[in-house]
């Protein structure tokens, strides 16, 4: 009974050793690697090639993105004749903003609501010209004008870009690091007679911590992306009420605009249930999200209208004092 039960444990150790050594190996010929590679001096050259490559990929996908999502969302040019108020608040926004006057589209979203498209193309939702009033209506066009001013959609195209080229080149050097430290903990685990995978197993925290920097490595363009655009959004909310004669009005904007999407939950309500958006958010959720708290969003612009009007009320005052 006792030279069939040292086989398995023979050969256990036989392979563990023979990953030990694959694992050497592989750590040498990856070091040398890494030298030839840092020691090069077309390193420079090559991460820039990268780098614009990203950008003129990124860009060339901006561009086309706004014609593939007016396609696919089967807009409609919204002309002077049909919705002349609005033409004439993005008129009179476009002029104190600077700015060209963009291409206007009516589309039916399922939700209300409108966004802005690349440099030049503002989209509106019909429900959303029903459920506000004039005054609300141009605080959200306020809103997706700065976008467009702000070129936020390209910059969050190439930032994009530019994020997803850094975490491959990540990847490229922690993937290998990954397999060399798994296969070292696994042939220690297979001589030292304990299981290769679970708790027990040896290395099991480091194998855990890497496979989480992989996987931070993978979401990491979407976070940093998205709380990027929660800012901008704020950016935006800011810009709006800089420009409107009538702040406050915004802000109800966007709390119409939150309690019609609440009972619903627009064209995918059947595959993604929507829950009540006042509802606290946990960590994960708010990390993963485009879009800050509609009732913080709220609170900041009645907070930066009182601020305009107390500073125009201000600047009335001193005009009266000085004549």
């Amino acid at each position: 009974m006792s030279v069939p039960s040292r086989r398995p444990r023979g050969l256990a150790v036989l392979v563990g050793a023979w990953l030990l050594v694959l694992a050497g190996v592989t750590v040498l010929l990856g070091s040398r690697m890494v030298g030839v590679l840092l020691s090069s001096t077309s390193l420079p050259s090559v991460l820039l090639f990268a780098g614009g490559s990203a950008l003129v990929f990124g860009y060339v996908s901006y561009r086309m993105s706004t014609k593939r999502l007016l396609l696919g969302l089967n807009t409609t040019p919204l002309s002077d004749v049909r919705a002349p108020s609005i033409h004439a608040s993005i008129e009179r926004l476009t002029r104190r903003m600077s700015i060209d006057r963009p291409e206007v589209y009516i589309a039916r979203l399922g939700q209300p609501n409108a966004f802005a498209l690349g440099s030049r193309t503002l989209v509106i939702d019909y429900s959303l010209v029903r459920l506000l009033t004039p005054a609300e209506l141009e605080g959200v066009l306020a809103h997706e004008l700065a976008h467009l001013e702000g070129y936020d959609s390209l910059l969050q195209t190439l930032a994009m870009s530019l994020l997803r080229m850094v975490a491959s080149l990540a990847l490229v050097v922690v993937l290998p690091l990954v397999m060399v430290t798994s296969l070292a903990c696994w042939g220690l685990s297979l001589i030292m007679g304990r299981p290769m995978r679970g708790p027990d197993s040896v290395g099991s925290g480091v194998r855990r911590g890497l496979t989480g920097l992989v996987m931070g490595l993978l979401v990491a363009p979407t976070v940093v992306l998205q709380a990027y655009s929660r800012r901008r959004e704020y950016a935006a909310d800011r810009r709006a009420v800089s420009v409107l004669d009538e702040p406050l009005s915004f802000a109800r904007a966007l709390e119409k605009i939150q309690r019609a999407n609440e009972p619903g939950g627009g064209l995918l309500s059947w595959f993604f249930p929507i829950r009540d958006r006042r509802t606290e958010q946990t960590p994960l959720e708010r990390a993963f999200a485009s879009h800050p708290p509609t009732d913080e969003r709220v609170r900041r612009v009645r907070e930066a209208a009182k601020a305009a009007e107390t500073s125009q009320e201000a600047g009335q005052w001193h005009r009266v004092e000085v004549n």
